[in-house]
């Protein structure tokens, strides 16, 4: 029996971080979908399940924090983990991230292995075999 591949969504306006998200992924089982548009992924995440979401906070068309606010008015989100990405490293974005319902908080430069650790943390997903 195969275990079903975990769904991650990310969201960030930045081609290089989505780069580095979709390197992060090689060898995992896992399905990732990758956005650069926070209304495009809203449009996404309406009507599909993730098991692990990223978005970062400070985009050109919206910011994160709204994205944070609509995910929690969706019954079906209720229970995903969502991590904030961004570059301020500031105690009050912690905060705020933490009472919205962000289960992490990564400040940028994110590495590959920080990633491929969160991900195996809150979805399981496991390592494909490379023979």
């Amino acid at each position: 029996m195969t275990k079903r591949r975990p769904k991650i969504v990310v969201i960030d306006d930045s081609a290089a971080a989505i780069t580095l998200y979709e390197r992060s992924v090689k060898g995992l089982r896992v399905d990732l979908r990758a956005f650069q548009s926070p209304s495009e992924s809203l449009k996404h995440l309406e009507s599909h399940g993730a098991d692990l979401i990223f978005t970062g906070i400070i985009m050109r068309e919206a910011d994160g924090w709204g994205i944070l606010k609509k995910l929690n008015s969706w019954a079906h989100h209720e229970d995903t983990p969502v991590i904030v990405v961004t570059s301020k490293n500031y105690d009050q974005d912690r905060a705020l991230a933490a009472q919205m319902g962000a289960t992490e908080y990564l400040v940028k430069p994110l590495r590959s292995q920080e990633i491929r650790e969160v991900i195996r943390r809150y979805t399981g997903a496991e390592i494909l075999d490379e023979k």
